[in-house]
């Protein structure tokens, strides 16, 4: 009986792990298929050798159509897509600080038109409002103002686990009263640059042509501050930069280099 027993279970174990094999086998398959079969806009042959190229362009910023009916469901992952939508072209974007949808593009008048929903333009930032940031641009003016004639820079990030902006001092390498050259820190993973911020020293703040070049492609909000000298005039220049799109933000000077009052 032992030994009938024993083979018996024998035979199960190895039946169990047949069955188990042949599972994982079927769901890996299962998978493949999903992922072949998974619906990607692309106008190409599907035996082009080179279209597995575009479909991870295609996969690391697809373009989506807006619903029409359906309720639109925004992008939750750090990252960015197109949107297409009966009025024109949008980009959506998500960044730990940020989530912000905006128009690249409009339809012409009387052109034909996608059977699409349309959406709002957006700008969603996680910490509620740019003015929770003031006390650390106002203590970077009091930075700046002691690296005078020279440019000054900061940056202040973004802490997802604490849900609190922080300030980041930089290495600067080189800094003369026109130019700034300082080395990018390598952050945390729960960390993400919000606010990259520097100075013109007693010039006006503006974005000159190297800030534009420095800041296309990067998804952050820029500011500068000018005027720091003792008979300068404070001003200040704030925007954010969306992969190439600049969208201006209001900030007053007198919000930055107001006196704070006593505690």
């Amino acid at each position: 009986m032992d030994k009938l027993l024993a083979s018996f279970q024998n035979a199960t174990q190895a039946g169990l792990r047949d069955i188990a094999t042949a599972l994982d086998q079927f769901s890996s398959g299962v998978a493949d298929e999903l992922a072949r079969a998974k619906p990607r806009a692309i106008a190409a042959a599907e035996d082009d050798e080179s279209l597995p190229l575009d479909i991870a362009l295609f996969d690391s910023a697809p373009t989506v159509a807006v619903p029409k009916h359906a309720k639109f469901a925004p992008l939750l992952e750090v990252g960015h897509r197109f949107l297409m939508t009966a009025e024109g072209v949008f980009v959506e974007v998500r960044r730990p600080w940020l989530h912000v949808i905006q128009r690249l593009s409009a339809h012409a008048g009387a052109s034909p038109r996608p059977p699409y929903g349309d959406i709002e333009p957006k700008i969603e930032l996680a910490f509620g409002r740019l003015g929770v940031a003031l006390p650390f641009v106002q203590a970077f003016a009091e930075e700046a103002r002691s690296a005078l004639p020279n440019e000054h820079a900061a940056w202040i990030v973004w802490d997802h686990d604490k849900q609190e902006l922080a300030y980041k001092a930089l290495h600067v390498s080189e800094a003369t009263p026109g130019a700034i050259t300082f080395d990018r820190p390598v952050l945390a993973p729960n960390e993400s640059l919000a606010i990259d911020i520097h100075s013109h020293g007693a010039g006006m703040a503006y974005f000159s042509p190297q800030d534009d070049t420095d800041d296309a492609g990067e998804v952050k909000i820029s500011a500068v501050l000018g005027g720091l000298d003792a008979d300068g005039t404070p001003s200040v220049a704030f925007r954010l930069c969306v992969l190439g799109m600049f969208i201006p933000l209001k900030v007053p000077a007198a919000a930055v280099f107001k006196v704070p009052e006593p505690a």
